[in-house]
């Protein structure tokens, strides 16, 4: 399947990506509540990788993939040698609404095939539609669907609801 087609080479020229390093770490952290120059960094040297889009000199968005494992609560496994797990997508506000989410994901998905991989999982919360609706323009496919509660922050459970992967499997 083909990702759904933006303007890309209008955006391509107008917000470049690079994977993160130098003085772009603190424009990073400066992005989101939780980050700081030292929560950044101890992803970098975990191996996690960081797609960068920016504006001239503005951090318009980033993502991030790790190459060792799905390192979300509701899935915990060790990834393939050709595979990554993307997470951890943001667009700054003054951004969003120009289709910069499923470019910086497309712009990730090139580096990440360039360093070998190339199979990619994600995990989105089912109400999340920004993050749902830009997988849809990338064609991304669902396989397994969850319901976990949490309350005060805390896990309370998390059931498998529906394997779609299995079912597209029985069905062929």
């Amino acid at each position: 399947m083909q990702p759904y087609q933006t303007d890309w080479p209008r955006l391509t020229y107008e917000f470049p990506s690079n994977v993160l390093g130098g003085p772009d770490i603190a424009a990073v952290a400066a992005c989101v509540s939780w980050g700081t120059v030292e929560r950044i960094q101890a992803r970098l040297n975990k191996g996690h990788l960081c797609i960068v889009v920016k504006s001239g000199e503005r951090i318009a968005g980033y993502t991030w993939a790790d190459f060792d494992e799905v390192n979300d609560l509701a899935c915990d496994y060790e990834l393939g040698p050709d595979e990554a797990y993307l997470y951890d997508a943001f667009i700054a506000p003054e951004f969003r609404g120009r289709s910069l989410a499923p470019y910086m994901r497309v712009e990730c998905y090139r580096h990440l095939r360039h360093a070998g991989r190339h199979t990619f999982y994600s995990i989105s919360d089912f109400f999340n539609s920004p993050a749902i609706k830009f997988k849809q323009k990338l064609n991304a496919e669902t396989i397994r669907l969850y319901l976990r509660i949490e309350l005060g922050g805390r896990q309370i459970g998390q059931w498998l609801l529906r394997d779609y992967e299995r079912t597209r499997a029985s069905l062929r």
